[in-house]
């Protein structure tokens, strides 16, 4: 918690660059796939034609020879290339997957402050990661949260005030205190209403195939 009393939940002490539970294993195994088909089918179009040569030609002959020693080179120099590139693509796709699945994993512990109850949680993303329009996204939508339950709870206090004003006039047996009492608690029950209003609770279509279907039998 901040000097604001808001919860930052985006910036853990100790930096994972990776995140067992979420995309990232997926997302760095199928990148190295696709780096070991990438090497295989290179490798076949370097190698595969050297050796098709020495099998055509006869084993002691000088062009055999030579082949042979292209053969050696390449494979020589091709094999470590290969190994350092498919060391370097592996930590790159780490640390590129890390600033994809760093915020996603952060969100995924806002979703569950959400879901307990806890809006003053803060959708906050480091400037070098991904996602950033989604963080804000996610922001508006806890603070639009934020406001419409703020409502309400001003909703309800004020009708706890105009309720004890009533049972004191009700109380007291003046009928006109009684009657303003009244209006002003239906006034709050109406800002009440049009508070829980802004939020929707059952899907349009479903409730518009659950009226239409009567009227489609007949009914």
């Amino acid at each position: 918690m901040d000097e604001n009393g808001i919860y930052n939940v985006s910036r853990p002490r100790v930096r994972r660059y990776f995140l067992w539970d979420t995309f990232q294993p997926r997302f760095v195994r199928l990148s190295l796939w696709y780096q070991i088909v990438v090497v295989v089918a290179v490798a076949g179009a370097l190698f595969l034609p050297l050796m098709l040569q020495l099998e055509r030609l006869p084993p002691a002959s000088q062009d055999a020879l030579t082949v042979a020693d292209h053969f050696l080179l390449l494979h020589s120099r091709f094999w470590p290339a290969v190994f350092v590139a498919s060391i370097l693509l592996a930590l790159h796709g780490v640390f590129f997957s890390h600033r994809i699945a760093g915020p996603l994993y952060r969100f995924r512990q806002i979703f569950r402050e959400v879901a307990g109850g806890d809006l003053m949680v803060r959708a906050s993303i480091r400037k070098g990661d991904y996602l950033h329009a989604e963080a804000e996204c996610l922001s508006a939508m806890v603070n639009a949260l934020r406001d419409k339950i703020g409502s309400i709870e001003s909703c309800h206090q004020e009708m706890n005030v105009v309720m004890e004003r009533l049972t004191q006039a009700v109380e007291r047996g003046s009928m006109p205190a009684v009657e303003e009492a009244t209006g002003q608690l239906c006034l709050t029950v109406e800002q009440l209403s049009r508070a829980i209003e802004s939020f929707r609770t059952k899907s349009v279509a479903t409730s518009s195939a659950e009226t239409s279907l009567p009227a489609a039998l007949g009914i």
